[in-house]
């Protein structure tokens, strides 16, 4: 698929944790296939990784078994304007509602929505997986009245605590709307509106894959 888009100019902030083989939750590792006996001379390697290792980008084939793969999500869902929340006041396993959702920002029909918790300090460790959720009214909302191109967050995720299904992941995959996880650096960002790029390599079969995830937001 061809299409133009205009990509701002302004300050870009990497929003991508880096990759440390061995020391990742998820695995990664990474091997050489033939080694150098002098300084030049070039080299390949073997990388194994879980799907979901740093930041990265579910499909919706991580949760429906007819849902699209990495392949099948659309560049201009991962490529525009977003909007940054600020939810770093609430607490472990406490929900984002409805309410406060439109009170921390003007959502926009097709935004990107990206959740800032601050918890991308846990990222790597005990602690990871500690973080507030979002209500499944909130995602209905987001996906059905905002129509939302992406959802996004610094922490391990938003799915609803403390319930056997997972309602949110539902509305999203249904919807086809790709998540973002693991996020960092959206602290660094001084305004609430930037220009997200985070492009996953599309592979088929793959329910998710990382990212490098960028923003874009204008100077001053």
């Amino acid at each position: 698929m061809n299409y133009t888009v205009n990509i701002p100019q302004g300050r870009v902030v990497d929003l991508t944790h880096v990759l440390h083989p061995g020391q990742e939750q998820y695995t990664l590792e990474v091997s050489r296939r033939g080694e150098r006996t002098t300084r030049e001379g070039d080299i390949m390697s073997s990388v194994y990784m879980w799907s979901h290792v740093g930041t990265h980008v579910e499909a919706p084939l991580h949760y429906l078994a007819d849902g699209g793969d990495t392949a099948s999500l659309k560049i201009e869902q991962l490529m525009g304007p977003a909007i940054v929340l600020d939810f770093r006041s609430k607490q472990v396993n406490e929900p984002i509602s409805l309410e406060e959702m439109k009170a921390a920002g003007d959502i926009q029909v097709g935004d990107r929505v990206l959740l800032m918790t601050g918890r991308h300090t846990q990222y790597r460790t005990p602690q990871s997986h500690d973080r507030p959720y979002v209500t499944e009214e909130a995602c209905r909302w987001l996906v059905e009245d905002r129509k939302i191109n992406c959802l996004g967050t610094d922490c391990s995720g938003f799915e609803v605590r403390g319930v056997k299904h997972h309602p949110n992941h539902l509305l999203l995959n249904n919807a086809a709307i790709p998540v973002l996880e693991c996020l960092t650096n959206l602290v660094e960002l001084k305004h609430q509106r930037v220009y997200l790029i985070a492009l996953p390599l599309p592979i088929t079969k793959l329910d998710a894959v990382p990212v490098r995830a960028i923003a874009i937001e204008p100077e001053g």
